[in-house]
């Protein structure tokens, strides 16, 4: 397991380096699987059943994402975006017009927000759910990925990585407050002074000033904690369906682990919380304080994974 777990180490490491982090396949495509790549064996039949479909998570995570976003600064961007189609028609007085919009809108923001660097303008959620649950088979991806690397093959190396995701990735695209009214002031300047092309320059430099903060939540983990209530619930009743449920819980925490969405301690703390439950369960015993603790553990483990957040700029 040590092995298992250093060689997915070195390979999520490369995640970011090589740019299969921000972007990736969007939900419903199925990446082909590359000559040589050893095929994913058949998916086990070890979701949750009777738990939200991962459509319905990514519709619940977008939503609340969407309540974060501030109208006002997806109107700066807008109002920007607008100034340079102005320009590029060569109509000063639109492109004025709208820098005008934007630097108002902008004011506004530092007026309210004077301690806050950046303000979100957008969000995307996109469900990425295309990784193998056994683990032999994500071992077998990850291998080819360390061998894509060694051959200097990133592209291909990119598309493996792409694969080994379960997650819903919300991305939030925000305006940095201490810069972006600074640039809009001097595009007005320079529309001003006739230089349309170099105020256009300075738009599309402060375009690229947008900070992309991106986070993850892992499904494996949603999928635990689904059925790990879900046993709770049935574990005065039918202990049979709740002990099913326990097991896919365990089988959803291996693979947080193998994916690399849970530390390898915190998954052997939390899978030895399951057998417990379980072995207080085959013995008719009260499983009520396990679970308690088991939720609440997950539920910390959970947050901690999800508040991860990884940063880069619009223009790359």
């Amino acid at each position: 397991m040590k092995t298992l777990m250093h060689r997915h180490a070195s390979v999520f490491a490369l995640l970011v380096a090589l740019g299969a982090a921000p972007g990736g396949l969007a939900y419903g495509q199925t990446p082909a699987r590359p000559a040589g790549v050893p095929a994913a064996q058949a998916p086990q039949n070890t979701a949750a059943p009777t738990t939200r479909s991962p459509e319905q998570q990514r519709q619940e995570a977008e939503r609340s994402a969407q309540g974060q976003v501030n109208q006002d600064a997806t109107a700066v961007i807008s109002e920007t975006r607008n100034a340079l189609d102005a320009i590029a028609r060569k109509d000063k007085a639109a492109a004025i017009a709208a820098l005008e919009r934007a630097t108002g809108k902008a004011n506004i923001l530092l007026a309210r927000n004077p301690l806050t660097a950046l303000i979100p303008e957008s969000v995307e959620v996109v469900l990425h759910d295309t990784a193998p649950t056994d683990r032999t088979a994500i071992t077998a991806q990850t291998d080819a990925v360390l061998a894509a690397i060694n051959r200097r093959d990133y592209a291909l190396a990119r598309v493996l990585l792409d694969s080994l995701r379960s997650e819903i990735r919300i991305r939030t695209s925000n305006v940095p407050l201490a810069t972006y009214p600074v640039a809009l002031r001097e595009a007005a300047r320079l529309l001003e002074a006739g230089q349309n092309d170099d105020a256009a320059e300075t738009l599309r430099a402060a375009l690229t000033t947008v900070v992309i903060i991106d986070r993850a939540i892992a499904l494996p983990l949603i999928r635990a904690a689904d059925a790990i209530a879900a046993a709770q619930d049935l574990s005065g009743k039918q202990k049979a369906e709740a002990l099913r449920h326990l097991a896919v819980a365990r089988t959803q925490l291996e693979q947080a682990q193998a994916l690399g969405y849970l530390a390898a301690d915190k998954g052997a703390s939390l899978t030895a919380q399951v057998a417990a439950a379980e072995a207080l369960l085959q013995r008719n015993q009260n499983a009520s304080a396990a679970f308690a603790k088991l939720r609440a553990d997950l539920g910390t483990a959970s947050d901690e994974q999800s508040a991860t957040q990884r940063r880069s700029r619009a223009g790359g």
